[in-house]
């Protein structure tokens, strides 16, 4: 079995074969993306880090850990986007969202599986995806420590 650091993924239509026309830029600010959220998330790697609690109603267990990790690597991609595509939107894990009613919008979450990246097992990753019109059309999930 291969090791797949990286995958994105671009989701068909049920109504059609052809993949969705994703423009080649936008796949590949996508990979930047997910670029500084791994350089962030790799400075704290193995490390000791402050963790602390967020409260989150609605799921099983209301509270999850965040770390500066987290936050720091999302603000990292929150600047990107904000100064590359400032009409776009963005839903992000850590500090909520703006502008959600844009044509195409991008969910950010830093770090999934925070528990595993605290404790040292590489069995965390950055989630990417990009919404048009609140469809998903793009999707990058990096584990960056396997790279």
């Amino acid at each position: 079995l291969g090791v797949f650091p990286r995958a994105a993924v671009v989701p068909r239509d049920g109504s059609s074969a052809m993949a969705m026309d994703v423009p080649a830029e936008l796949v590949a600010f996508a990979e930047d993306l997910a670029d500084v959220a791994g350089k962030v998330i790799l400075q704290y790697w193995r490390k000791p880090v402050a963790v602390e609690s967020k409260h989150e109603p609605g799921r099983p267990i209301p509270e999850s850990p965040v770390t500066l990790a987290d936050r720091q690597a999302e603000e990292a991609m929150r600047k990107m986007i904000e100064t590359r595509y400032p009409a776009h939107g963005i839903i992000g894990e850590e500090f909520g969202s703006v502008r959600t009613e844009a044509k195409l919008v991008w969910v950010l979450d830093p770090i999934d599986g925070t528990k595993s990246f605290i404790t040292g097992k590489p069995l965390f990753g950055t989630l990417i995806a990009l919404l048009r019109d609140g469809r998903p059309i793009l999707g990058v999930i990096d584990q960056c420590v396997l790279r």
